[in-house]
């Protein structure tokens, strides 16, 4: 008998140990993998942003390169005072930016509405034209709308720009506007008319307070591709029209001390400019939850 209770004890602690074991090595495995992919985020983050941190150092060290370091000043900034066309530079891309956005922000909303609330034939076909704009290389569409404007009596300029600057925007706010109507709960409406309210009233007191921090954060991005882009203003600016992504070019093709210094500088002023966009946009609405798609978590 102590043999045959022997026999059956020894496997059934022996099953024990290796499921311990088991349980052990899937711990240490999942803590691996767990500890792995912090820092691979880690260092992912250090890619990212180091270099963003050395142009930020370096618009305050007098040379433009790290070594050998020959200390700080601040007159990288007050060179930028006197460089020329920076200033007509920046007015240029900050009115094709707004000019853009705004267009296309309009035309985002009035086509997700239309997306949304009604049903009429190619509407999947007008969601993929209204879409493809942010997909197709800059270079090809710069190159096509440089000919369709010349084809149709518009020749490269500012005007140009912003027209092509709006289209590319406009799959920005197209699929944020969206996305938020989908999932917009429509009985506050019908609450609303149920009441008296005639649709002006009701899109102004219920529909716009809900939808505009999406609205807000497709301005926020198109204003941004079109103040960031070189590519298609290239094609359609023209001779009169010198964005600053362009004056920012032809700095960096003479690549003198001084220019690299400046355009350090330059940089530098942009990424405060906006940081602090952004400090206003977490202040206002949910505007940035949007544009990193976390509404939904923070909801």
């Amino acid at each position: 008998m102590a043999t045959e209770t022997g026999g059956s004890t020894e496997p059934a602690e022996q099953t024990s140990r290796e499921y311990a074991d088991r349980l052990l090595s899937h711990q240490r495995v999942e803590s691996l993998l767990g500890n792995g992919l912090y820092a691979f985020a880690a260092l992912m983050l250090v890619f990212l942003w180091l270099p963003l941190l050395i142009i930020v150092f370096l618009s305050f060290a007098q040379s433009p390169n790290l070594l050998p370091f020959e200390g700080f000043t601040l007159g990288n900034y007050r060179g930028i005072t006197g460089e020329p066309g920076l200033r007509s530079s920046v007015v240029a891309s900050f009115s094709i930016a707004t000019l853009s956005a705004i267009i296309a922000t309009v035309l985002g909303v009035l086509s997700s509405f239309a997306l949304t609330r009604h049903q009429f034939p190619l509407r999947e076909v007008y969601r993929t034209f209204g879409i493809i704009p942010m997909i197709v290389p800059g270079v090809i569409l710069g190159v096509g709308l440089r000919f369709y404007f010349l084809t149709v009596g518009i020749d490269p300029s500012f005007f140009a720009t912003v027209l092509t600057h709006s289209l590319y925007g406009l799959p920005f706010v197209l699929l944020i506007v969206s996305a938020r109507l989908y999932t917009f709960d429509e009985s506050l409406e019908e609450a609303a008319r149920d009441l008296g309210a005639d649709p002006l009233t009701t899109f102004r007191d219920v529909t716009f307070p809900v939808i505009a921090p999406a609205i807000g954060a497709g301005f926020l991005f198109a204003w941004v591709r079109s103040f960031e882009d070189y590519i298609r203003a290239l094609f359609v600016s023209g001779i009169t029209t010198d964005p600053l992504t362009q004056w920012m070019f032809g700095k960096i093709t003479k690549a003198s001390a001084e220019n690299l210094n400046v355009l350090n500088a330059v940089s530098t002023l942009i990424v405060l400019a906006i940081a602090i966009a952004l400090a206003v946009a977490m202040n206002y609405g949910n505007v940035t939850g949007y544009v990193a798609g976390t509404r939904d978590e923070e909801e």
